[in-house]
């Protein structure tokens, strides 16, 4: 949040990120702790479990030209989010990611088989391209949780670049203030967009500037 305030205003066109998130898990009625959402165990990964959606988007929101973004989010936090698009009159939508192989922990409850994406816009100036094609415009994507070593949730590439491709244009700015294993700027580099990666933990920084080094040199 630092570094956004440091950005100039209505300087980026697209807001797409996956922020820590806090989930609470219940074990025989009697367990219940928050944790990050990057969860390899109960421990918080690379982030403040503690973080809270608002403020975070009140700071971002005068950086952008006009509100318009995808946030991945958990279910918990949907409600909150939702209030505060109501409030501002933006217009939005659910995506949902189908994972084909969840983690198999189902007692008294349903299998984490689905991350929610919300997308949000302000009326009025907001890129939205046509003509992609019948399958790009599906609110469902369906695919396995991916690996990439040493990082617990990374998003499909494929997912990625779908999002960028309907909701910007060649030479767009892209921004990522959690972007981890840097999915968010490789998927904008493919597209010919500009990018700003943000992450805080320093050996994530390093693994998405490594990961882009690579896709440079392919």
């Amino acid at each position: 949040m630092k570094v956004i305030k440091t950005f100039p205003d209505k300087s980026i066109d697209l807001l797409l990120t996956d922020p820590p998130y806090a989930i609470t898990l219940n074990g025989g009625g009697s367990i219940k702790k928050k944790i990050d959402y990057r969860r390899g165990s109960l421990v918080a990964i690379g982030s403040n479990p503690n973080f809270t959606i608002i403020p975070f988007l009140e700071v971002v929101r005068p950086k952008l030209k006009r509100f318009h973004a995808y946030i991945w989010m958990s279910k918990d936090t949907l409600p909150e989010i939702l209030n505060w698009i109501l409030k501002n009159k933006f217009m939005w939508n659910i995506l949902v990611w189908s994972k084909i192989n969840p983690v198999p922990a189902y007692n008294n409850t349903y299998l984490s088989d689905i991350e929610y994406c919300i997308f949000i816009r302000e009326k009025g100036g907001c890129t939205w391209n046509n003509g992609l094609g019948y399958e790009t415009y599906k609110k469902v994507m369906v695919d396995s949780v991916q690996s990439i070593p040493g990082h617990p949730t990374p998003k499909p590439m494929w997912m990625m670049e779908k999002l960028i491709k309907i909701s910007s244009k060649p030479g767009d700015m892209i921004l990522d203030p959690f972007v981890g294993s840097g999915t968010t700027c490789i998927a904008a580099k493919n597209l010919k967009r500009n990018y700003i990666g943000i992450e805080i933990e320093p050996k994530w920084a390093k693994q998405a500037e490594d990961r882009l080094r690579q896709e440079i040199l392919l």
